[in-house]
């Protein structure tokens, strides 16, 4: 069954909160439903808080998990299961498309095979996250993004565990890239760019320059964050490298 408006409503609602929501809670807000969780987060007063009240917890599950399976969604942290909108879900408010999900009817019932977004932070849950040593200047916290990477793990993750800004990241993967260096990012920037948002920053780029990270944002800054933009670089300038 069609479900673009649901899903509009789905996003709408997680702009609004601008917070990374469990699974059951972003269902609660959607169906109007008061929890301990809703209360402390003071969603009731907010202007989306029931703007799925038409449909049941069950529909509000399937839609999640189909946005999730879609790309429309990302787990923010395995430890929390708690989930965010990724680049993908932002696109898709601006430039709504087809989303199809199974009908009311069958929703309660997930084919066998098939692992939802519980199932699947469950499974993320269980795998061991790289311990990472407190940081001990800039030079040592670049050696320690690389060891990161290799390892493939989520930069906001890492940025979070050394509870530093998600901007120093992205300042130090800069450095490197000014050293003419390259850095296998395409782990990361695959879960909250994707291909498409690469090519349409990739031409962005091709047209106004490095230089103007304003002009960027004017141009597609209601689509992209300010650190994908820069993320969009770093990737840019790696894949100009020696062109």
């Amino acid at each position: 069954m069609e479900a673009k408006e649901s899903l509009q409503k789905l996003i709408s609602a997680m702009i609004e909160i601008s917070l990374p929501l469990a699974r059951q809670t972003l269902i609660e807000h959607l169906t109007g439903k008061e929890s301990n969780e809703t209360d402390n987060l003071k969603l009731d007063e907010m202007e989306t808080f029931g703007s799925g009240d038409a449909h049941e917890e069950e529909y509000w599950a399937s839609v999640i998990d189909a946005a999730y399976e879609k790309g429309y969604l990302k787990v923010k942290s395995a430890r929390t299961g708690t989930l965010v909108l990724s680049a993908e879900g932002k696109k898709f408010q601006k430039r709504p498309t087809s989303f199809l999900i199974p009908d009311e009817d069958e929703v309660s019932t997930q084919p066998e095979g098939e692992a939802g977004v519980d199932e699947l932070i469950q499974i993320a849950d269980k795998e061991p996250m790289p311990k990472v040593v407190p940081a001990s200047g800039h030079t040592q916290q670049v050696i320690k993004i690389i060891r990161a990477i290799d390892r493939k793990i989520d930069l906001d993750e890492y940025a979070e565990a050394e509870q530093i800004p998600f901007g120093e990241v992205l300042d130090a993967l800069e450095s490197l890239v000014d050293q003419g260096k390259r850095v296998n990012i395409g782990y990361f920037i695959d879960e909250v760019i994707g291909e498409d948002g690469i090519n349409e920053l990739s031409e962005c780029f091709d047209k106004c320059g490095t230089d103007n990270l304003l002009k960027v944002e004017r141009e597609l800054g209601d689509v992209y964050s300010e650190e994908e933009i820069r993320l969009g670089r770093i990737v840019y300038r790696m894949n100009r490298m020696g062109a």
